[in-house]
């Protein structure tokens, strides 16, 4: 199946100040989800992000804040809790998620979305600190019916479906 942006959604998970620090460099990742943050403001997706407890972790980093396209998750569960997305769940049948640490708030909120929704994980926009921990993340998930591993790109193309889309120029620019 393919992801239609009038049907999908896009969730940030804690990319937050003090946990992108502890990210192997270079974040490339964020330059990702920043190119998902664009298209989804373009293509009118709706966008939420999520904070683990800020007061100690720091808010989500500025140049995501800049962007002003979305709404804001509190949150000291590691997975985002489904009643604080009712508003985007409701309307969206497919949830895009990218953020950090893809071994815990990531999985776990994949898992719990992926038992009402069809869920795609960005694997060039989901980090961990360690390699080991990525790695084993994304086969775990993989294995899960209701979740499939995508790239940034994948979403992006799916989203327009064709060279003729009105906004097909905008979002080419993001990824070259």
């Amino acid at each position: 199946m393919l992801i239609e942006k009038d049907k999908s959604a896009l969730i940030v998970v804690d990319v937050q100040e003090k946990l992108v620090s502890a990210m192997p460099k270079p974040h490339k990742f964020i330059d990702n989800i920043i190119k998902l943050q664009k298209a989804a403001s373009i293509l009118k997706v709706p966008v939420i992000f999520s904070e683990q407890y800020p007061k100690g972790l720091g808010k989500t980093i500025s140049k995501m804040r800049e962007k002003n396209n979305f709404s804001n998750i509190e949150k000291t569960d590691f997975a985002i809790p489904i009643n604080s997305l009712s508003k985007i769940t409701k309307v969206s049948e497919q949830i895009i998620i990218c953020g950090i640490e893809a071994h815990v708030c990531v999985l776990q909120t994949a898992i719990n979305l992926a038992k009402e929704k069809k869920v795609y994980i960005v694997q060039d926009g989901v980090s961990s600190r360690h390699e080991k921990d990525y790695l084993t993340a994304l086969s775990r998930l993989d294995k899960h019916s209701n979740i499939q591993i995508v790239s940034c790109e994948m979403v992006l193309f799916e989203w327009l479906k064709t060279s003729n889309h009105p906004h097909f120029k905008n979002i080419s620019q993001l990824i070259k």
